[in-house]
């Protein structure tokens, strides 16, 4: 009797404290959902109860294991030593517990309002990123120190109202008769499993019908999608996805495999190592004369919204400089270029290896010797000295070493010369830029092949634009509903202002003294900017990808092209290149039509974007094998 005793007071404290969790990370949701209502499309708003509802039943998933730790080592201990303190053990457990989701969910919203996701992948690829940068851009940007005093008042606050609901009272009930008790058990045992199987499965009783991390997405809005996962969701999320790239970069195929996996994506089978079986040769003369100066301009966050007619306000003003070099008679454009991945490190290991992407980072893998289709190596090839310029730090991401191993004759940083209004991620554009001209200025008549990665148009987002001439009041002019018409957004869209702003004047300052050369202008990913509504795939994901210099002619390139962005490097390579000259590329230039192309999570063809789910059968068989090259020439080398 007096065991049955012990558990029933135990497990009603079970009950309180399950009942208090689902109702904590029910109110976490709604606050998230009143943050960004304004996101929210209005045919989507009657969907807000069905998405409290689908988050409640996963959030039953996530209770269900922090109740299931204070019944391992609370009940089930007081239940054969009955001084066991299972209820001291409970409180301070759990009021950690309430701690930890309260900071959690803190962090959660400031996770979303940078990266339009509750937490992804991008949480263990930031481990891998400047720590102190990150750390002064979420103290100055994200205001991280009033966020955490918030953060740590709600919490004490809800540990109190969680102590307050530890006490109330417990039943006394105990049977009376040894069959009582018998049946009492028997009842107790029977519920505890159908409880835990409802839980288990978030409010269903079978696998089919629960709700999990990967089926909760059932709703037309993305913000309701994302409010349906509680913190402890996204992070399984990402532990997840993480667990699943660990398993799709194990090599599990032959090198005979391999051939009819290069074979098939129209490779030279019969070559001696991967990048030869991807030989092309150039026979086709486009630009009269060679460039002396070569310019590749990675833009830091350089999306392609802004470009789109339906933002021509306020891209009219903030693209001026981009969309004039993409209008101008001498230029080329695609319409849709897939971004090789969502930060900047995956777009920079794309171009220097000229691999797609396999959720690797070879940045920090050894080579032995250079990859044959990264852009290096290519220009190289071509005749050209290349040269790296960062507008950060060398020792971000292993970036100097890794692009002085990739055939880079030379590395520049923000290290390497004088500037102002800088921050923790480096030197404004302009500076930038400007030591640029400084450096073409010594190597006249050099054949020089600069590739450029920009850093100003990414948060903490502080220079002074009023000091550069931005006009806010234009970007503010007739804003589309989907872009907040606040004092942030406008301050975001300056910044994408000010780096339209300086790469415009170094192009035109550089083809005043060069007038060959050539510039090519992209960026290295777009999902950063944080849209009031839900918009397209297009408008958040895409980039552009413009080819401006003497002599180039509109009909070079297929009307309305679309690709993916390490074609960039091909298409180079055919404008620069003379007839009877090679460069290795696993992909087509984009001079050529392709039937599709695909990244790390998109594919595109003549129709418009799609996600990976919606993939032909056909598409999907050669998108994996050129990933397992890919896989194959990071991991194993380059030989046959």
């Amino acid at each position: 009797m007096k065991r049955f005793s012990i558990f029933l007071k135990n497990i009603q404290q079970e009950a309180y404290c399950f009942l208090f969790f689902s109702f904590l990370l029910t109110l976490f949701r709604g606050i998230f959902l009143a943050i960004y209502a304004s996101q929210i499309e209005a045919n989507a708003l009657n969907q807000i109860p069905e998405a409290l509802l689908l988050g409640l039943r996963l959030s039953f998933k996530t209770v269900g294991y922090i109740c299931l730790t204070g019944i391992v080592f609370s009940l089930i201990p007081n239940l054969f030593y009955s001084k066991w303190p299972a209820f001291r053990i409970r409180r301070y457990w759990y009021s950690a517990i309430t701690f930890f989701l309260t900071i959690l969910y803190a962090i959660q919203v400031a996770y979303y309002g940078i990266f339009n996701n509750n937490f992804n992948i991008m949480v263990l690829n930031g481990t891998q990123d400047d720590g102190s940068a990150i750390l002064q851009t979420a103290i100055h940007q994200y205001g991280l120190i009033p966020r955490t005093i918030i953060g740590i008042i709600a919490a004490a606050i809800l540990i109190y109202l969680f102590q307050y609901i530890f006490r109330l009272p417990l039943s006394p009930w105990q049977p009376k008769t040894k069959r009582s008790l018998t049946l009492s058990t028997a009842a107790s045992i029977i519920i505890l499993a159908i409880l835990f199987i409802f839980f288990r499965y978030g409010g269903a009783f079978s696998y089919k019908n629960s709700v999990t991390w990967e089926n909760a997405a059932r709703l037309q809005s993305h913000v309701l999608n994302e409010a349906i996962l509680d913190g402890p969701q996204g992070l399984y999320r990402v532990w997840s996805i993480h667990n699943r790239i660990e398993l799709s970069t194990k090599i599990t195929f032959t090198a005979n495999q391999l051939r009819q996996m290069i074979k098939a994506t129209g490779g030279n089978t019969q070559a001696s190592t991967i990048d030869a079986a991807y030989q092309h040769t150039i026979t086709k003369t486009y630009l009269p004369k060679a460039p002396t100066t070569v310019a590749f301009i990675l833009g830091e966050s350089y999306g392609l919204w802004p470009f789109l007619p339906e933002f021509n306000h306020p891209g009219q003003y903030i693209a001026q400089e981009g969309r004039a070099l993409a209008q101008a008679p001498n230029s080329i454009e695609t319409k849709d270029l897939l971004a090789q991945g969502t930060g900047t490190m995956p777009a920079v290991n794309g171009f220097l290896t000229g691999l797609p992407d396999v959720n690797l980072y070879p940045n920090y893998m050894p080579t032995k010797a250079p990859y044959g289709m990264g852009i290096g190596s290519v220009m190289k090839n071509l005749g050209y000295k290349t040269v790296f310029w960062y507008g950060g730090f060398g020792s971000w991401q292993n970036i100097k070493n890794f692009a002085l191993s990739q055939d880079f004759d030379e590395y520049h940083d923000a290290t390497d010369f004088s500037y102002t209004n800088g921050n923790a991620w480096g030197a404004p554009d302009a500076a930038l830029f400007d030591a640029i001209e400084k450096y073409l200025a010594k190597h006249k008549n050099e054949k020089i092949f600069l590739f450029i990665l920009t850093t100003s148009n990414h948060p903490p987002y502080d220079l002074p634009l009023s000091q550069y001439g931005y006009d806010s009041n234009k970007a503010r002019n007739q804003l589309p509903d989907s872009i907040a018409n606040t004092d942030k957004q406008v301050n975001e869209m300056g910044h994408y202002w000010y780096a339209d702003q300086s790469l415009g004047h170094f192009v035109h300052h550089v083809e005043k003294t060069d007038p060959s050369s050539l510039f090519i202008i992209t960026g290295d990913h777009s999902e950063r900017f944080t849209f009031a509504k839900d918009v397209s795939t297009e408008t958040r994901s895409a980039i552009p990808a413009i080819f401006y210099g003497q002599g180039i002619q509109k009909d070079w390139m297929p009307k309305n092209q679309y690709g993916t962005a390490i074609q960039i490097i091909p298409t180079i390579a055919e404008l620069v290149g003379r007839p009877g000259q090679t460069y290795d590329a696993i992909f087509p230039s984009l001079l050529s039509h392709y039937p599709f192309a695909f990244n790390h999570r998109l594919w595109i063809n003549s129709k418009g974007l799609f996600s990976e789910k919606d993939m032909p059968a056909a598409y999907q068989k050669l998108m994996k094998d050129y990933r397992a090259i890919a896989l194959w020439r990071i991991k194993n080398g380059n030989s046959l």
